[in-house]
């Protein structure tokens, strides 16, 4: 059971870097949350009062506390261990739907700054769908280009460019060889198990009716479609890949128990990414209609929803931090500090010395760092000419770990 804990005046309750290992419920009193803003570097404090949750985002996420909690006055504090909060939001799916929401407009935010350091151009819904279309097209995928296409005569049936792709659909029924799509389905990546998620109990029989099944190399959603549906993977592999002008990226493979799609039912707004089956695929479908319903009929999709966004919110502020310094060497160095920060444990435990082993490929280094391929590629070669790295073909081994914490702190204080 949760229990409370009394706290004088201007006591620390926790602070950033702290293992979060609690969650905690305000009772009496008020209680401080100071921490640095991402986007203008300065201190920020909000103020808890009662009833107020705190401390939850680093628990679901898994990762240290990234804020000060300290009291203003005398409090008491209701302290909850991460299973006893968890079989709270079991029980409450008011509160559940209340943090998602939350949550969901703070990464709404961050992803919204991102976007302004990035200088992401706009891309109008209808037209980013026909520019895919006609890029499946070139590459002579057929059948993604059939998919691309007739959902823009679905969506956009008046649009601009439906005659265009009323042509290309005709086109496309006169060919019957040469469809290169399954050659863009890809491999699952080692260490990637289809084992159960035993969080996730689901009545199949209950939720039967919302069960789809995709085969191997059919899109389940395209980037830049409106995003009214949200999946859950019973069986299967799914990747996400988002289009890069004339490339295509590969965000993740998922499995079997993950949930995706589910940033547009809660922003409504268009996809951000394109979700393809890899092997013979079976999902859970569920629209925003029932979204609330599901929520509170099945908590544990809900906590696993919260799970997903803390990962996420910290994942883009951490992006965000590294967007923001003021050249490419300082953000390369700090994407292999975010790498290291997010390790598992095991993996840390196994780091007896400061070097470290990183399986990350170099279009990732280059979309964390906001780089060009070719500029990300000539940081490494000048990391590697010094020797603070290693390049192989499937992974960076970094000599120092702390030789590039002490780079990028520099680099911090003089911006």
């Amino acid at each position: 059971m949760p229990k409370p804990v009394q706290f004088g005046a201007n006591a620390l309750i926790y602070c950033t870097g702290d293992s979060a290992d609690k969650v905690f419920v305000l009772q009496q009193g008020k209680v401080w949350l100071t921490y640095t803003d991402i986007e203008t570097g300065e201190e920020t404090s909000d103020v808890v009062g009662p009833g107020e949750f705190f401390g939850v985002k680093p628990v679901l996420g898994q990762f240290p506390c990234d804020e000060n909690a300290i009291t203003k006055e005398s409090c008491v504090v209701l302290v909850f261990t991460p299973s006893e909060f968890e079989l709270l939001l079991l029980s409450n799916g008011r509160i559940v739907m209340k943090m998602l929401k939350v949550f969901s407009e703070q990464l709404r935010r961050v992803h919204t700054r991102i976007s302004n350091i990035t200088n992401t151009r706009y891309v109008k819904p209808d037209y980013g769908l026909f520019e895919i279309g006609e890029k499946y097209m070139k590459s002579n995928r057929h059948s993604h280009t059939r998919y691309i296409f007739k959902r823009y005569l679905e969506l956009y049936p008046e649009g601009e460019n439906s005659e265009e792709v009323k042509t290309h659909i005709r086109n496309l029924e006169n060919v019957s060889t040469g469809d290169q799509s399954r050659n863009y389905i890809g491999t699952i990546p080692k260490g990637k198990s289809s084992a159960v998620d035993n969080n996730i109990q689901l009545d199949t029989d209950l939720l039967a009716r919302f069960s789809r099944q995709f085969k191997p190399g059919e899109i389940i959603f395209s980037e830049y479609e409106p995003g009214n549906t949200f999946y859950l993977i019973q069986t299967g592999f799914v990747k996400l890949t988002k289009n890069a002008g004339q490339n295509e990226r590969t965000l993740d493979i998922l499995r079997q128990s993950e949930i995706f799609g589910e940033m547009a039912i809660l922003e409504n707004s268009p996809r951000i990414a394109t979700a393809m089956a890899v092997s013979d695929v079976t999902v859970l479908e569920f629209t925003g209609k029932n979204f609330e319903v599901l929520m509170q009929g099945y908590p544990q999709i809900a906590i696993k929803l919260l799970k997903v966004f803390s990962t996420r919110i910290l994942h883009s502020k951490r992006r965000f931090m590294i967007l923001t310094l003021p050249d490419a060497q300082a953000k390369v160095a700090d994407v292999f500090l975010m790498l290291d920060e997010t390790r598992g444990t095991a993996a840390k435990e196994k780091a007896s010395d400061y070097s470290r082993e990183f399986h990350v490929a170099l279009d990732d280094i280059a979309h964390w760092a906001g780089l060009s391929i070719m500029e990300t590629k000539d940081v490494l070669d000048y990391y590697a000419i010094q020797r603070r790295l290693v390049v192989y073909q499937d992974r960076v081994v970094v000599k120092n770990i702390n030789d590039f914490s002490r780079l990028v702190a520099s680099r911090r204080s003089h911006d």
